[in-house]
Parts: C-alpha cells; structure tokens; sequence
C-alpha cells in the first residue's frame, strides 16, 4: 500500500510531465479529498472515456469540493483537463483533480 507521501510524489511526477509545477499546499488539499482511493489501484486513476466516471468526478470533486452548481461548467472543465491529459494512458486521480482545482483558482 502507499502512502500519502508516495501518491504525492506521483501526482508530483506526473504534473512535471504536463508541465506543471506543482503548489504542495493545493496537492496536498487534492490528495486527501481523493480518499481511500490514493490507495486503490483502480480507484487512484480516472478512466477518461467513461461517461460515468466523468460523471463521479464532477459530483464527487467539481460540484462538491469545487461548489461547481452548473454541471454543463463543470463537465467542460472536466473535459478540458481530459484533453490536456490527453497523451497519459495513466490519469491519476490527485492530478485530475489538482487540475481542476486549478481552474477553480483553488
């Protein structure tokens, strides 16, 4: 099992992939709303082309963490972190999230 520490400097890796430098306070905000699932194999990844996962996202993070009222908004920036993730075959939750967080101006 990993440990908080490990998911970070894997969300951390992967956000330096995308060109990002990453802010250790928002990631660390990120990881601990992303839960027990920074410990699950499947649960740490998001899986892109699933509508019902998307949907989870945005009501699990965009609209409950984020306060994102407008699902149509919220599914964009959702969207728009998917394309910029595009070229990963591997979309970690922290990082998705994180990205999202972002655009929020979290």
């Amino acid at each position: 099992m990993s440990t908080k520490v490990e998911m970070m400097e894997k969300y951390t890796e992967q956000l330096t992939e995308l060109g990002v430098t990453a802010d250790a306070g928002l990631l660390d905000w990120v990881t601990d709303r992303v839960g027990p699932a920074n410990y699950s194999a499947d649960g740490q990844l998001v899986a892109a082309t699933n509508p019902d996962e998307l949907d989870r996202v945005y009501t699990g993070f965009v609209g409950d963490e984020l306060a994102e009222t407008d699902k149509e908004k919220g599914m964009a920036a959702i969207n728009e972190v998917m394309e910029q993730m595009s070229g990963m075959n591997r979309k970690y939750r922290g990082v998705v999230y994180y990205l999202l967080a972002k655009k929020y101006g979290k």
